[in-house]
């Protein structure tokens, strides 16, 4: 709130003291960062400050009362100085956080469409990320048994599921309690997996049962 304050009327931080609030990235906090709907040139001591002509309502939110660039913006931002994978998980983490859709992303380019990283961020949003061991010893499990590799974590029927192959119509959700914040969080994922008729498979299904869960994997993709 101090940098925000400093840095004139309109400010918002942004960037990657941004993404730090948003929990879009992970470490340690990074220097302040603001956004400046002004072109006067300004310094202030600790704070790395970006000028723009305008700041479009739309891109502005506030978060424990700090006014602070939306998380599709701060997409938009960040898109030239991430690493692909890191990009994609970013865009990952927007929307299980944030529930910001690609739609919303779009619009925000609409808004700003001289931005650098557009097409980086578009490819992004499209590419697949895994999140967590869980996922890796699954997609190394097919590999072993020779079974074909499955997109994850992407947007299917404007869901995020874990595991899609869309040449079969074959849905995978992996099931793990240590993955989520809360027990609350974990029933609600469960609830929305019920309803969406996925396949589950938990993590002793994975890790302790994985032969097993190969066959049954084949006989899916071989039935569809």
């Amino acid at each position: 709130m101090g940098a925000v304050l400093a840095s004139g009327d309109g400010a918002g931080l942004s960037h990657f003291a941004d993404a730090h609030v948003l929990r879009l990235l992970p470490g340690n906090p990074p220097r302040a960062e603001v956004t400046v709907p002004t072109t006067a040139h300004r310094r202030r001591p600790g704070i790395v400050i970006h000028r723009v002509r305008e700041l479009h309502p739309l891109d502005i939110d506030k978060r424990y009362g700090i006014p602070i660039l939306t998380p599709a913006r701060t997409l938009l931002d960040l898109a030239p100085h991430l690493p692909p994978a890191t990009l994609a998980r970013a865009c990952h983490e927007a929307w299980h956080r944030h529930r910001t859709t690609p739609a919303e992303i779009e619009a925000c380019i609409a808004r700003n469409p001289h931005k650098k990283g557009i097409a980086k961020l578009r490819h992004a949003l499209g590419a697949d990320v895994v999140l967590n061991p869980l996922e890796a010893r699954f997609l190394r499990l097919m590999r072993e048994h020779g079974l074909a590799l499955p997109r994850t974590n992407i947007d299917v029927d404007a869901d995020k599921v874990d595991c899609h192959w869309p040449d079969h119509g074959l849905t995978v959700e992996l099931h793990s309690y240590r993955f989520h914040a809360t027990r609350q969080a974990f029933e609600d994922d469960i609830a929305r997996r019920r309803r969406s008729h996925h396949v589950p498979f938990s993590w002793g299904d994975v890790f302790d049962r994985g032969p097993r869960t190969a066959t049954e994997i084949a006989r899916l993709l071989g039935s569809r």
